[in-house]
């Protein structure tokens, strides 16, 4: 599971992880994390870091999480979070949380936001 790519021309991203969460942020504030809602307890959060491979600057990274899988079906469900709020892009619990995912007994998941907001995700075909 792969979470937004951010770059910068000027240095290297700052970087840090968790159990199940991965985040990279830029010296101006702009921050990516990817988070685990639904999947299993031994995912690995990574950072994949280059240079000179996008386009909009010299240093990038992506926060990444792997899980096992052996075979069959896994319901998994990411929360990605892109934001530059001041409010929050220096507290990686604040972008990380609040966010629920549940599955459901149809092999779904829904998913409520920390505005109340509630969407039902259906599995795929």
């Amino acid at each position: 599971m792969g979470g937004r790519a951010l770059a910068d021309d000027t240095a290297p991203l700052e970087t840090e992880c968790g159990s199940g969460w991965a985040l990279a942020r830029r010296a101006d504030g702009l921050t990516t994390v990817l988070a685990t809602l639904i999947g299993p307890a031994d995912s690995t959060p990574v950072i994949e870091r280059a240079r000179g491979h996008n386009a909009f600057g010299e240093h990038s990274a992506t926060p990444l999480v792997t899980v096992p899988h052996p075979g069959g079906t896994l319901l998994l469900a990411t929360l990605v979070v892109l934001t530059a709020d001041p409010a929050v892009h220096g507290d990686p619990y604040a972008l990380r949380t609040g966010t629920r995912a549940t599955p459901t007994a149809g092999g779904g998941a829904e998913i409520c936001f920390p505005d109340g907001t509630e969407s039902l995700v259906a599995p795929l075909p």
